[in-house]
């Protein structure tokens, strides 16, 4: 026999190396699955939040190209988009200042199973008639 031992201390020493590796790659796998499922939902998150800020900028090109500024024809054209709510709509002297509500519910699949992401977001647009238009304003919601 030599020195070292014969084929049983290899098959020994293998099987400890093979069990450090597979207790290496659990380990790994623990540590590294909520990592990417968290960065999964935050680019989901993220999606959801530029919908949310599109659906705003396509509102309010339907506010600005609405040929009455009357209030409720205000609130109609507001409604014909998918996922805005008019909370408020205050008539001034020339002007309306409709403020709604966007939401935007995204849902994804994706290794962990299907995953989703709500946005909300208020904002404010003031019409006035035949004057130039007035920038879109991001308001926090009201509870």
């Amino acid at each position: 026999m030599r020195f070292g031992g014969g084929r049983s201390a290899r098959r020994r020493r293998g099987l400890v190396a093979g069990t450090a590796l597979a207790g290496l790659v659990a380990v790994g796998l623990a540590v590294a699955l909520p990592l990417l499922r968290d960065r999964s939902q935050h680019r989901l998150e993220r999606r959801a939040d530029r919908e949310v800020t599109a659906t705003a900028q396509r509102t309010r090109a339907v506010l600005l190209a609405e040929q009455s500024a009357r209030e409720a024809d205000l609130r109609r054209a507001a409604d014909t988009v998918d996922g805005v709510e008019v909370l408020t709509a205050a008539v001034g002297a020339a002007e309306v200042r409709l403020v709604f509500r966007v939401r935007v519910a995204k849902t994804a699949a994706s290794v962990f199973g299907w995953q989703r992401a709500d946005a909300t977001a208020c904002f404010a647009q003031v019409v006035r008639r035949g004057a130039t238009p007035a920038p879109l304003e991001r308001l926090p919601c009201p509870r």
